[in-house]
Parts: C-alpha cells; sequence; structure tokens
C-alpha cells in the first residue's frame, strides 16, 4: 500500500473509483486497490457466525435505545471498550462461566448450602440450582443469591433429601443478554 502525503488526501479515508484511502494512526494516508469481493460460497459456519454478530448488533442498538440498560453497560467502560454499546455487543457474545460447583456441604438437609462461583464479561444476573433424583424426578429448584463478591452465589437447601447416591445437581448461569451456562454434577462422581 503508498503512502500519500498531500494535500489532495489529507483527510481522505474510504473507497473511491476501485482505490482504497486509510488513514494511519499517525496521520498519514495509505492508498490501495480496493478488495475484490470472494466468490467462495461462505461455509454454514462462518453464516452462523455472521448472523451470530448481527443479532449481537440488534442486541446493542436496543440497549442504546433503553437508557436504564445503557447506564448499565456504561459502567463497563474501559480502556479496551470505547462505549457502552461495544460492551453490550461483547455481553452478547460471551455466555457466563461457571467456575466451581462446591456441594460437598450439601447433606440433603434443610438449610445445606451449595456453594457457585460463576463469572461473565459483564455480570451474571441469575444462578439457578436444581437437585434431581435418579429417575428425574425434582427434589428442589430455586436461585443461588449473590455474595458481596459478585461472583460466589449460595444455594440453601429448603427440602429433605433421603437419599443423595445418583442424584443430579444441575446450575445454570445467566446473564443480561440471556446466554445461559449449564453444569451437571452426580453425587458419587467426586
Amino acid at each position: 500500500m503508498a503512502k500519500a502525503t498531500n494535500a489532495l488526501t489529507q483527510g481522505l479515508s474510504g473507497k473511491v473509483s476501485g482505490l482504497v484511502f486509510r488513514r494511519n494512526a499517525n496521520g498519514t494516508v495509505s492508498v490501495g486497490d480496493a478488495p475484490r469481493p470472494s466468490s467462495k460460497v461462505p461455509s454454514p459456519a462462518v453464516l452462523a457466525q455472521r448472523q451470530r454478530f448481527q443479532q449481537a448488533a440488534f442486541y446493542g442498538r436496543a440497549v442504546q435505545q433503553d437508557p436504564a440498560a445503557m447506564a448499565a453497560y456504561a459502567t463497563g467502560i474501559d480502556v479496551n471498550t470505547s462505549s457502552a454499546y461495544v460492551v453490550a455487543v461483547a455481553d452478547y457474545l460471551s455466555a457466563p462461566n461457571i467456575r466451581n460447583v462446591d456441594f460437598s456441604a450439601y447433606r440433603g438437609q434443610k438449610g445445606d448450602v451449595i456453594t457457585v462461583q460463576a463469572t461473565d464479561d459483564f455480570a451474571v444476573t441469575e444462578v439457578r440450582v436444581l437437585i434431581q433424583n435418579p429417575d428425574g424426578t425434582l427434589v428442589e429448584e430455586g436461585p443461588a443469591l449473590p455474595d458481596a463478591d459478585g461472583f460466589t452465589f449460595r444455594f440453601v437447601a429448603k427440602a429433605v433429601n433421603a437419599s443423595l447416591d445418583g442424584d443430579r445437581i444441575i446450575v445454570t448461569a445467566a446473564d443480561r443478554p440471556g446466554n445461559q451456562t449449564t453444569e451437571q454434577h452426580t453425587f458419587g462422581d467426586r
């Protein structure tokens, strides 16, 4: 790409008659041939990724229309993100991460605690715990409440569970755009 350093190209950027003008960080303008459209048919994976980014952009625009959501996402602006829109788009593209599920204090009694550590690039809005018997019948289900640190959540059992053998604990963490991550543990596997 050639560098154009004259008054005619100063401040110019974009495509003009088959040429692309790019403004560099140091203030100079580079000029080169415009890219040609590809004749390749995009793969299903590429099409799916394009659609995901398009949905993220729609989500970002919807956030811009909601002052409360915009203010919330504005708190996530840092050196790597330039606007609440960018924070919202990134949040849409990233699901929460369940880092740890500690059910060592759960013995099947009321008041027993299951501790979950979950993180997200912006915020985890909800963590739910579901306990099932091996045959799939529900023992109990409910929210895990957040600790002050923002990534530790505690579920307090409200039902008695007579036998834990083969029981499943299913933990789901969700974020503001509705992304969910689910993790399942079975008693006896640890």
